[in-house]
């Protein structure tokens, strides 16, 4: 398969300079025209009043140079790791067209920052379904029928979700911001409807699993300002819901796009972010043994982290902690539509505490910082709306391999394993395994399960 490269450097001189560095020869990768007494070949114009071209080039020639090279996928990796091998600028001179068959050949150290003016805008959602291949489970008919997915949030809209054409399947009370919420409400104050973080989740969820019931458990306050109270009120109000519905009879998946933001606000630093035994962990690894448990990452990422984080906690392994960074759970990161990691996504690894070597956190990554497709104001973003993604496509699973034919863990694994990569390797802490990827997912779960009930 031909992939697009592109050299680039201040001028034409120090690109020959850095091809020579890493033994590449510029007569063979610069076509002829090229090779000449040519400065620049930047395709930018600087008009002046009387609209002359202005010449844009200094005493050096600093206009930029650039060229965009497409060769077989072989020659393209050669000349790609020659050039990053070499230290200084020579390594940063290549650059590969992003699509979803290159992301492992992307340069690691590449992230976007939303709001910052880096890199392009936001996708769509039918960029972040093509980069995910959902197409795979319409053709595979995986709706996630029969298949129950808990939203825990601040509370969802019964006439929202099937409005979207997904179904609403109940919920449990909760109390929250210092009342009892009542399921399939979703009221929360100063926010239009289809702007609030709970209906940002659904359109994710119904859009990969349509048919999956939605349930409604409201817990989580506008702010986690007492981290004590919150987490204890969250175990016991779970605890009920396991009471209260069969999670033996069905699928069961549980979407949590939420974490602890700042640890200064335990009352006993550690006391839930890095403790097994606090009741909301100890709670969540038994659900997680037979229902598959989804979190978000965190927005404490070290480039462009929720400005409530503190320093402390956007340091890469510092970032992803409490049951988001359980063994038992899938914990999501954020990349952007074209697979770019998005900065803001918190890196891992997960907690020291939660075992003699620290756990593999994030997962995996999913989609965000993007718009609907007729809708460029309905946006979503942060790891909330990737782990919605994750979710979703999880649901969409179920309907094929349920929990008795492929374990919480299984199906962990096996969306780790076949994964898009990233970057180089089996695991990195900013994106996980990789991207996930339904097609590829589906392939390894029929050869090693079966095809689909």
């Amino acid at each position: 398969m031909p992939l697009d490269l592109f050299l680039f450097a201040k001028n034409k001189n120090e690109l020959v300079e850095y091809l020579k560095t890493a033994d590449l020869d510029p007569g063979e990768l610069l076509p002829e025209e090229l090779l000449g007494d040519l400065e620049t070949n930047n395709p930018w114009r600087l008009l002046g009043a009387d609209g002359e071209e202005i010449r844009v080039v200094d005493r050096d020639g600093n206009s930029g140079f650039g060229v965009s090279l497409r060769r077989g996928d072989k020659e393209a990796i050669r000349i790609l790791d020659q050039l990053r091998s070499t230290d200084g600028p020579s390594s940063r001179s290549v650059g590969i067209e992003i699509q979803p068959d290159t992301l492992g050949l992307a340069l690691r150290g590449q992230n976007w920052c939303g709001g910052f003016g880096q890199g392009s805008t936001f996708g769509t959602r039918r960029h972040a379904n093509r980069l995910i291949n959902q197409s795979a489970l319409k053709s595979a008919g995986l709706t996630g029928a029969g298949v129950n997915i808990v939203v825990i949030d601040q509370g969802l809209n019964q006439q929202y979700v099937e409005d979207l054409g997904g179904v609403f399947g109940g919920g449990m009370s909760a109390f929250a911001d210092g009342k009892l919420k009542s399921p399939g409400v979703g009221d929360v104050a100063y926010s239009s409807l289809p702007k609030r973080h709970g209906s940002m989740l659904l359109r994710s969820i119904v859009d990969l699993a349509p048919n999956a019931r939605v349930f409604d458990l409201p817990l989580l306050p506008r702010r986690i300002d007492d981290v004590d109270n919150f987490t204890l009120n969250a175990a016991f109000t779970k605890f009920l819901f396991g009471l209260f519905h069969d999670l033996d009879q069905g699928p069961w998946i549980f979407l949590n796009a939420w974490g602890i933001i700042d640890r200064f606000a335990e009352p006993i630093r550690g006391d839930y972010t890095a403790n097994l035994s606090h009741p909301l962990n100890w709670l969540t690894r038994i659900i997680g043994q037979n229902s598959d448990v989804v979190y978000a990452a965190g927005n404490s990422g070290q480039f462009c982290a929720d400005p409530r984080a503190p320093g402390y906690d956007r340091i890469p392994g510092q970032a992803v902690f409490g049951a988001n960074g359980l063994p038992e759970v899938t914990c999501v990161s954020a990349v952007r539509s074209d697979g770019e990691w998005i900065g803001a996504s918190s890196q891992g690894a997960g907690p020291f505490m939660f075992g003699d070597e620290r756990d593999e956190k994030p997962d995996l990554a999913a989609p965000s910082w993007f718009t609907e497709t007729n809708d460029a104001t309905m946006r979503s973003t942060g790891t909330s709306a990737a782990s919605a993604v994750v979710a979703g496509s999880i649901a969409a699973l179920r309907q094929g391999w349920s929990p008795k034919m492929v374990s919480p863990a299984e199906m962990r694994t096996v969306l780790r394993r076949s994964a898009r990569k990233v970057s180089r390797g089996d695991w990195n802490e900013r994106t996980g395994a990789g991207v996930i990827d339904l097609a590829a997912a589906i392939e390894m779960l029929t050869k090693r399960f079966g095809p689909p009930e």
